[in-house]
């Protein structure tokens, strides 16, 4: 296998909804799932908290551990994932 390939393989796209506004992530599953975290802030223009005063939640609704890896998680391509500000951060 060529290393593009690879590198193609450990690449899936999350869908990351911010304060209810939908963003697509590219991610690498080898990564933590906070690099998720700065990428959807970013996107979505919710600069104002640092990503560490975010939760990140699955479908169900159970908080997941940011410093994990993704592929830990088992998520695939077109999984939704939810952020929300940590009880006690904001204005």
């Amino acid at each position: 296998m060529k290393p593009d390939e690879t590198k193609k393989q450990n690449k899936i796209t999350l869908t990351v909804v911010v304060n209810g506004t939908d963003t697509e992530v590219e991610a690498n599953v080898n990564a933590p799932l906070h690099t998720i975290i700065q990428e959807a802030l970013r996107e979505t223009g919710n600069t104002g908290q640092p990503p560490e005063n975010w939760r990140i939640l699955d479908q169900p609704g159970t908080q997941l551990d940011p410093n994990r890896k993704i592929e830990e998680y088992h998520l695939i391509s077109g999984t939704k994932l939810f952020l929300s500000l940590k009880e006690g951060v904001g204005g």
